[in-house]
């Protein structure tokens, strides 16, 4: 017998207050600046310190310094990486982010996709996921990293 799908029918969109819609836009705002022109230190203008964010490849949740120290990784090996927001929707406390992230490697142009989601607490974030497919940008670096090594060979 085939497995069937159920649907949640009682788990609706919750629509923001008119407070929450300005906290998200506010934050939208915010986090696309950020992104404009990445450092790690700046990101820590986006959340509280209490927050607790997952993203991967994490295996647990960090607090601010945690992400803090993620992303100076993340932006040694990726200098030039800009995230640009395709499109958000606020939903109560929460926001959803699709954004558009690009980065130079080996030379070459880099680009992937990936929602952020968070909760918003007075003007920051306090807990966020964040997705994309990490196995496919994990594939698409080691080609373009394996193709620059193998230049450099011949």
């Amino acid at each position: 017998m085939a497995a069937s799908i159920v649907i949640n029918t009682l788990a609706k969109h919750e629509p923001p207050t008119p407070q929450q819609f300005a906290a998200a836009a506010d934050m939208v705002a915010r986090f696309a600046q950020s992104w404009n022109a990445p450092d790690a230190e700046s990101l820590r203008e986006l959340m509280h310190e209490d927050t607790q964010n997952l993203i991967p490849p994490m295996t647990a949740p960090a607090d601010r310094e945690g992400v803090v120290q993620y992303f100076r990784q993340v932006l040694e090996r990726f200098p030039d990486m800009r995230l640009d927001i395709i499109r958000w929707a606020p939903t109560g406390d929460m926001v959803l982010i699709e954004w558009l992230a690009t980065a130079t490697v080996a030379g070459s142009p880099l680009s992937w996709t990936g929602i952020d989601r968070f909760r918003i607490r007075g003007d920051r974030m306090d807990q966020g996921q964040v997705y994309w497919d990490t196995r496919g940008v994990a594939e698409r670096v080691a080609q373009l990293t394996q193709g620059q090594q193998g230049a450099a060979v011949s």
